[in-house]
């Protein structure tokens, strides 16, 4: 049976895709880019993209004084260093909630990264020539007088 997490996919990391086990990973990048909030607002969020990781990472105040104190104030020296997230609690709107928070790593990047694979992106297709008549009879006709 599908989760919600299933039916509700999101371009952003959530705890979820962590399966209840912390995940050591290495800063790619940590942009500042400007994020619709929940209630429509722009805002400009500090977003961690991981070597290897398909899902970045839209930083909330916390975790980014959480990332802060283990690589600097300063985002751009971020790239480079690794991080542990891991799957907690907080509270939202007096519910208790799912969320992800940093801390140092007590071991290196897992090799086996368990967070969702960067997607393949796929090649350009060559331009088209307009001289270029496309498949013909000829085309189909050589087709049947090969043979395997």
């Amino acid at each position: 049976m599908p989760t919600r997490d299933d039916l509700f996919p999101s371009k952003h990391l959530k705890a979820a895709d962590l399966n209840g086990k912390p995940a050591v990973v290495e800063i790619e990048k940590a942009p500042s880019e400007k994020m619709k909030g929940l209630d429509g607002t722009e805002q400009v969020k500090t977003v961690l993209y991981f070597k290897g990781a398909q899902k970045d990472l839209p930083l909330n105040m916390t975790n980014w004084d959480l990332c802060a104190a283990i690589c600097g104030d300063d985002t751009d020296d971020w790239p480079g260093h690794a991080i542990e997230l891991y799957p907690t609690k907080t509270t939202m709107a007096g519910k208790p909630v799912d969320c992800i928070r940093i801390r140092k790593p007590s071991k290196k990047p897992s090799p086996g990264l368990k967070l969702p694979p960067k997607k393949p992106v796929p090649p350009e297709p060559p331009p088209e020539d307009p001289d270029d008549p496309g498949f013909t009879d000829d085309d189909m006709r050589e087709r049947e007088d090969v043979s395997f």
